[in-house]
């Protein structure tokens, strides 16, 4: 019975650790958009910057440079947030990897006590089926001997 128990433990923790692998999946899913995210916003900064920069040469006019000017310091405002975002996002992928490596050491532990509970068991009917095969001889030679 108590191993029984034990059986439906693994097996809850097995399900325990699908579940916390597959939160650490989404979360490291979740890591990767934010840094395309993040990339896409450099890139489209950098493009701007590019852009301004080669109408600047042919000359602009105060208003649109300043249109210029607070557009990038938007898209460089964008950025520094996707970065504190994807910060955030780290430490949840750490999170939810530690709790699925804790979920992962739980169930090793308690398939190890499986493991050690059906070996006792195993050596103690090798022993009692030993000592019935001793009894066996035993009887087996006495009876010889009586004869």
């Amino acid at each position: 019975m108590a191993r029984r128990a034990l059986y439906l433990m693994v097996e809850r923790l097995q399900e325990q650790e699908q579940d916390a692998a597959r939160d650490m999946a989404e979360a490291q899913q979740q890591l990767s958009e934010f840094e395309a995210q993040l990339a896409h916003l450099e890139d489209y900064r950098r493009s701007y910057l590019e852009q301004a920069l080669a109408k600047g040469v042919d000359g602009f006019y105060a208003d649109s440079f300043h249109q210029y000017q607070l557009f990038i310091q938007k898209l460089e405002q964008a950025s520094v947030q996707q970065g504190k975002s994807i910060e955030q996002v780290k430490k949840n992928v750490l999170l939810k990897r530690k709790q699925w490596l804790d979920v992962q050491a739980k169930r090793k532990a308690m398939e190890l006590l499986i493991d050690k509970q059906v070996k006792q068991i195993q050596h103690k009917q090798a022993r009692e089926e030993q000592k019935l095969l001793d009894e066996y001889a035993l009887y087996a030679h006495l009876r010889g001997q009586a004869s």
